[in-house]
């Protein structure tokens, strides 16, 4: 027995008709096995049905459906994760490859939704997806306000990480859930970019959530659930980056496009994560861009400040980010974390004369003036010795400096700031 639906969506070639197909027991009628739908590409999205499910379960089993191809249309058609010999449609199987091209979606007894990649053989796996039953209890758990929004973020997410999968299976670890991986993790990859895509569809929550660090006895429990986490603690090493992370890939996807992400992706295959560093990563992303990694990290650095902190470029929800106070004194000593950033605020109020950074190794310094319209950066003298030279303009008492360090390296990079 077969129930048909269409569904429209507007893609490059054209509109398609999409059959889902409910699998019903023989012994009556209830809740079917499995509904699903085939995709343009081939591709079948199959949601498993747990027993006893009711009508009111029935309908979120088949928004579930529905709302799995809207993500999957979004990543691949939409977003252009559509590569010959990468992609979950067209894979090759010297890589990862599922080989019935089918996505199972199950909806059973489980906390949140998460993703599983089932090994079936050497290069071969089964993609699952899982959602859980008692949708209600989990939207009130974690007091979700928009169930229907949310439930497609969840869906796109996960099913990013299907997608990517097929593109970098040399990162499994992370969805293993291993601590360490080669010399960090990349989490910074796999969920920042998952986070983002989240906005895509429309839903912002988790994307600009603030995350927490909270003590537990004696543990530190760490959430970084989204940006303004980063956006509090924006000197932390790449390796400890996460979810937070989605503020970069925003960033690439604004002043680059989803194809050079989409680039990116496709060349993290060639790589072996248990040797390659974190700064050979960001080196293939720079070279990708086509620029250097300095000027990547240094324009990476000025867009976090605008638009999180200039009222002109402030995107709605973001927190400025964590600037210190640096006033007027004989010498200060720091250091800044491993594809960290620094932000300082030079009060000029207070009579300040040149500013002198000294570190043993380059780091990367802009300067400049903020005001509600704009971010007018001044000129800066440098050598290749590590010394860094600022000399404040004369302004209004109004006015601050704001002094942008950020570490394009592998290492913590200790510095000292002088007046």
């Amino acid at each position: 027995m077969f129930r048909r639906l269409k569904l429209r969506h507007k893609i490059g070639l054209g509109a398609a008709i999409i059959l889902i197909i409910a699998a019903y027991p023989s012994e009556a009628f209830s809740a079917p096995r499995f509904i699903q739908a085939k995709l343009e590409d081939g591709v079948v999205v199959k949601v498993h049905l747990p027993k006893g499910l009711g009508e009111e379960g029935y309908r979120y089993a088949r928004q579930v459906l529905q709302q799995t191809c809207v993500a999957y249309r979004e990543i691949v058609f939409n977003q252009g994760f559509s590569r010959p010999g990468y992609t979950f449609a067209q894979p090759t199987r010297l890589f990862a490859y599922d080989s019935d091209k089918t996505i199972d979606v199950y909806i059973a007894d489980v906390e949140a939704p998460h993703v599983s990649m089932k090994p079936q053989g050497a290069l071969e796996y089964k993609a699952c997806i899982y959602v859980p039953e008692d949708y209600k209890r989990y939207r009130k758990r974690y007091k979700i306000d928009q169930p229907d929004l949310e439930l497609k973020a969840s869906l796109t997410h996960e099913l990013f990480h299907i997608i990517t999968y097929s593109y970098n299976r040399n990162m499994e670890a992370t969805f293993q859930g291993k601590a360490t991986l080669g010399s960090g993790r990349w989490d910074w990859y796999t969920e920042g970019l998952a986070r983002y895509f989240e906005t895509l569809v429309g839903y912002r929550e988790e994307f600009l959530s603030s995350g927490y660090r909270k003590r537990c006895g004696e543990k530190v429990m760490v959430y970084k659930g989204g940006v303004n986490y980063f956006l509090r603690y924006p000197d932390k090493p790449l390796d400890e980056r996460k979810y937070d992370f989605a503020l970069f890939w925003q960033y690439l996807h604004q002043n680059y496009g989803m194809k050079k992400i989409e680039e990116i992706s496709s060349k993290f295959r060639q790589i072996d994560p248990l040797l390659c560093s974190n700064l050979e990563a960001m080196e293939i992303i720079a070279q990708t861009l086509g620029i250097s990694l300095d000027e990547l990290w240094q324009d990476f650095s000025l867009y976090v400040y605008k638009n999180s902190s200039v009222q002109a470029e402030a995107e709605k929800g973001l927190k400025a980010v964590s600037t210190s106070k640096l006033t007027p004194r004989k010498r200060e000593a720091h250091s800044i974390c491993s594809f960290g950033l620094d932000y300082y605020e030079v009060d000029l109020r207070k009579k300040t004369s040149s500013i002198q950074i000294n570190s043993r190794q380059n780091l990367n310094c802009l300067a400049g003036i903020p005001s509600a319209e704009e971010f007018k950066l001044l000129p800066i003298e440098g050598n290749n010795s590590g010394e860094i030279k600022i000399d404040p303009p004369e302004l209004s008492q109004d006015n601050s400096m704001i002094i942008l360090l950020s570490n394009p390296t592998d290492w913590v990079v200790a510095y000292r700031i002088s007046f």
